[in-house]
């Protein structure tokens, strides 16, 4: 008496119907996920501009001054968080750089003995494309009326400042508050 074994499994026609569907979800997932991914990496942009606008306008309140004063590091024409200084927009002199972190996270200046109360931000971090956020400083020893543009900036998912320093708007994909 001889037993048949019945075989079981798929057959090429299933497998590739299956892997068929499988390329079609992902050809539609998969945009959909980066398009979030960008998204998210944007929100995250304006979150951290406003909580460093938020720690800035606290020093200000603190000891009366913006970070760069004819009191105060009077020559710094741009401050700078971690990460790397993409190309610049007209306008933006980089002659004179210091970082966020030398008046939000401890008074390294000695510019406030008696009035500075921080730390306001332990470290501004780079932005999500690893990119500084920047401030043009050197604007805020404008004596203009009404003041000169000051902007705190991030350069955006293309890495490069569009906005220039003199500009009312933001432009490009530049994502930033004007400080004044």
């Amino acid at each position: 008496m001889s037993i048949l074994k019945k075989q079981s499994g798929f057959t090429l026609i299933e497998v590739i119907v299956v892997a068929g569907i499988i390329a079609v979800l992902a050809g539609i997932l998969v945009p959909i996920i980066f398009k979030e991914i960008d998204e998210s990496k944007k929100t995250r942009a304006t979150a951290d501009v406003k909580s460093i606008s938020s720690a800035l306008m606290v020093l200000k309140k603190d000891t009366g001054q913006w970070p760069v004063s004819a009191n105060c590091s009077p020559g710094v024409t741009m401050l700078v968080g971690n990460g790397a200084v993409p190309a610049l927009a007209a306008n933006w002199d980089n002659s004179s750089v210091n970082n966020f972190s030398n008046y939000l996270a401890t008074d390294d200046n000695g510019c406030w003995p008696n009035t500075w109360k921080g730390p306001y931000m332990p470290t501004v971090t780079a932005d999500p494309w690893g990119n500084a956020y920047m401030i043009n400083a050197v604007d805020f020893l404008s004596v203009a009326n009404p003041p000169a543009t000051v902007w705190l900036i991030s350069a955006g998912p293309n890495g490069v400042l569009d906005t220039a320093a003199t500009v009312s708007a933001l432009n490009g994909d530049d994502i930033g508050i004007r400080l004044q």
